[in-house]
């Protein structure tokens, strides 16, 4: 169960789910999301997802970290679109 948004009621969380949720993410908001996770402009990608955990602040490899961990994954090795729109929830606006 997550809370995709404040105020909102607990949903199921399912990997259709986020990868429903990844297809909706804006090219301008997968820009603020980066923006707010990268550690330096440089290292923005240009390609979507999967992305290398070195491209990530601290921040973002603490998140992308526990997200991992909370779906069960083994590693966050790579950075892929179930993760990626996971961290949007992370990110204002």
């Amino acid at each position: 169960m997550l809370q995709l948004q404040p105020g909102e009621n607990l949903t199921p969380l399912t990997i259709a789910d986020l990868l429903d949720r990844f297809s909706k993410i804006s090219s301008s908001r997968s820009t603020q999301i980066l923006q707010t996770f990268i550690k330096e402009e440089k290292y923005m990608p240009k390609e979507p997802p999967p992305y290398m955990p070195s491209f990530f602040s601290d921040l973002g490899k603490d998140i992308t970290s526990m997200i991992s961990c909370i779906l069960g994954f083994t590693t966050s090795e790579y950075i892929d679109d179930i993760i990626f729109a996971d961290m949007s929830i992370f990110t204002p606006g």
